[in-house]
């Protein structure tokens, strides 16, 4: 591995030297001054950039400005990202943006909240990227072929994906296929601290199994200029995860099978009501999971329980949209939404047991959700704006069909949505914002249910039948200097019912914890970022951001009193370098100190990688090898009234992963209209 590292590291200074070498033919262009800010967010122009070249879509978008990825998640000005768009497809898992060449993009609009007409339940915001049509359009695609190379555990995650645009007379047709197989391999320390007393184990966690996902979508296009649209999304997983705990005189094992299918079908028509622009949007939408899961518990070599576990969970809405322009500058949005919910969970126990704490009762769960909204933008003077008011309902019943036991619970929320944008300097070059918005989230039901879930064998998660959504209010404010070279942002939010897994002892299992949601009282918190985006030679560009959480606490948690000012940093430096002949790539390196909250203590991490790609035939043809050199793997603390239960994950982070992509077209140049889902599987989960 060392070699392989210093071959890497070489490779990327040779590249580097060559590049000064032929760097008087390249021409600078600096992202900034293609990137147009509005009252929502903004819009880049990412068309022949280089930062877009030689690397998957998930990796462009963090050098655009105030996004970030953080542990597998994007966030906007810190807020996690609520939908992502491609083509006016909404991607149900982010690493479809992986199929996603980075040359494909032509442009990526960033609203930095969730409108109106969103789900009140989205808080962050939303980022919708525009593919360009090549030169000759008609049909155009690209295949992805991968392979990791992990440390732990060898080659693994070895995947094929395509995406097929095609357009005949009015008909449009879109696919998105990807099949791959995954092997990973996890170790970890878990230290349980007690009185003056201490013990310590060991566990290694290994799965296996494949995963394939496919979204077709058919469109209809009329000489009135209507539309109607039709999507088929369908995906499945089947997982072989295995966690063994030794240590402290005991070797425990829990052995599981897991598939899951998700099935999604849309049917949309849109139709133009004036010249104007005035249209109507009417959508229907249903979405299916289903999943069987097969868990075996043995300690010493005993078997102690077989455990086999259903959950299906159906989902219909309905959404009805319309837009009026007004005038040039002013636009109108409204409509109205209602959505469905129905959620089964069945236990099978095949054997008891004192040491495992399964669950034997079937619980059943029904919501109503409906939203109306109206919201309005344009433009006074200099100023930018848009306004919204939404309303929000969310009703849930959960049923122990064991007991025959119901619990109801009713919410309501108005929820308005306030954003302006003023640009000013003599040439227009900087701008200030100012944006709130107040949320209510989803019903909560994979986190009120009956399931128990083992993360180890000294460790589970239950749920709660009373737990509320969560809600909160946001004030968000912006200011952006010489083209978006230099960004300045702020935040204020203050959430309400948050839900919180607050960690207990088992009364039954000396050495077991398990963790349970909460509402906790109201809270507030202060966000305070800062970035500069720049181009220092004509053959590297760098994004350098740092970010300051600041929360008080006041709360008696578990008997104890937490009334401490705590503080979360993020710091993040992303390198791109673009090289002459086809050659390029890319450095990033992130660093987010030790913090704390409430209960939970979470060390410091690092991680530096990144890419190194050659283009062929025109750049059609794509080879790049990912990596990462050095990290340091997250380390967690948690307390109880008497206890304190360390975890840390020591699985080495290097690897080298291969991918060659080609991009291919051909045809009359047309536009390919494309219907996406509206409904996405939510899980409200503890993540350690």
């Amino acid at each position: 591995m060392k070699k392989l590292l210093l071959i890497l590291a070489t490779a990327l200074i040779w590249l580097s030297a060559y590049a000064q070498k032929e760097h008087q033919l390249q021409e600078v262009t600096v992202v900034a001054s293609r990137t147009t800010n509005n009252a929502e967010g903004y819009t880049t122009n990412l068309r022949g950039m280089d930062i877009a070249k030689g690397k998957p879509a998930v990796d462009v978008l963090g050098f655009l400005p105030n996004i970030s990825c953080e542990q597998g998640t994007f966030k906007i000005n810190g807020l996690a990202v609520s939908e992502i768009y491609v083509d006016g497809i909404k991607l149900s898992d982010i690493s479809e943006l992986d199929n996603i060449p980075g040359e494909r993009i032509d442009k990526v609009q960033v609203k930095y909240l969730a409108g109106s007409n969103q789900n009140a339940a989205l808080s962050g915001g939303t980022i919708m990227i525009t593919l360009r049509r090549p030169p000759e359009g008609g049909f155009y695609g690209s295949i992805n072929v991968n392979a990791d190379w992990h440390r732990a555990c060898d080659f693994g995650n070895e995947g094929i994906g395509g995406m097929f645009n095609y357009r005949y007379k009015n008909l449009s047709v879109y696919d998105n296929l990807y099949l791959g197989a995954n092997k990973y391999k996890e170790t970890a320390e878990q230290t349980f601290f007690s009185d003056g007393e201490h013990s310590s184990y060991s566990e290694t966690s290994k799965w296996h199994g494949f995963d394939e996902h496919n979204r077709l979508s058919l469109s209809q296009q009329f000489k009135s200029g209507a539309i109607l649209g039709g999507s088929y999304h369908i995906a499945s997983s089947n997982l072989k995860p295995k966690s063994i705990t030794s240590g402290d005189g005991i070797y425990s094992l829990i052995d599981k099978k897991n598939n899951v299918l998700a099935q999604e079908g849309t049917l949309k028509f849109s139709l133009p009501l004036n010249r104007r622009g005035a249209s109507m949007e009417l959508t229907a939408d249903y979405f299916n999971r289903h999943s069987n899961e097969t868990a075996r518990y043995a300690d010493n070599g005993t078997e102690l329980a077989d455990i086999k576990e259903k959950y299906n969970l159906d989902l219909w809405k309905f959404n009805a949209d319309f837009t009026y322009p007004y005038s040039r500058k002013f636009v109108w949005q409204f409509g109205a939404s209602a959505q469905l919910l129905n959620s089964k969970y069945t236990p099978f126990c095949f054997s008891a047991n004192d040491r495992f704490e399964t669950s034997d009762t079937p619980t059943k769960s029904n919501g109503f959700t409906p939203i109306v909204y109206a919201s309005a933008k344009g433009q006074a003077w200099k100023l930018r704006y848009s306004f919204g008011l939404n309303w929000q309902l969310n009703r849930i019943e959960y049923s122990d069909l064991k007991e025959n036991i119901k619990n109801r619970n009713t919410q309501w929320s108005l929820n308005p949505t306030v954003q302006v944008m003023m640009p000013f300097g003599s040439r227009m070059q900087h701008a200030v914002m100012l944006n709130y918005k107040r949320t209510l989230s989803d019903i909560p039901h994979t986190a009120i249910s009956s399931v128990i879930s083992w993360s180890d064998a000294n460790n589970y998660s239950v749920g709660n039948p009373e737990l509320k959504a969560q809600s909160a209010d946001m004030l968000m404010a912006g200011l952006s200097l010489f083209r978006n070279k230099l960004n300045i942002t702020a935040l204020y939010m203050h959430s309400h019912n948050r839900i919180w897994w607050q960690t207990f002892q088992d009364a039954e299992n000396a050495g077991v914890y398990y963790t349970k949601p909460v509402n906790i009282s109201g809270q507030g918190a202060w966000g305070f970022g800062a970035e500069w985006m720049e181009s220092l030679t004509k053959w590297w560009r760098f994004k350098l951001s740092g970010r300051v959480e600041i929360t008080p606490e006041n709360l008696i948690l578990g008997g104890v009193h937490y009334g401490k000012t705590r503080f979360k940093e993020y710091f993040y430096f992303n390198n791109n370098f673009t090289f002459s002949h086809g050659w390029g790539g890319m450095v990033n390196a992130n660093f987010e100190p030790t913090y704390r909250s409430y209960d939970r203590t979470y060390h410091a991490v690092y991680n530096i990688g990144g890419r190194v790609y050659k283009n062929f035939l025109g750049d059609n043809l794509q080879v790049a090898l990912d990596f990462t050199a050095i990290g340091n793997r997250r380390k967690l603390d948690r307390r109880t009234d008497k206890t304190t239960i360390s975890y840390k994950y020591t699985t080495p982070v290097q690897y080298v992963g291969f991918s060659l992509v080609w991009n291919f077209s051909g045809g009359k140049q047309v536009n390919v209209n494309v219907v996406d889902g509206t409904q996405e599987y939510r899980e409200t989960k503890d993540n350690r």
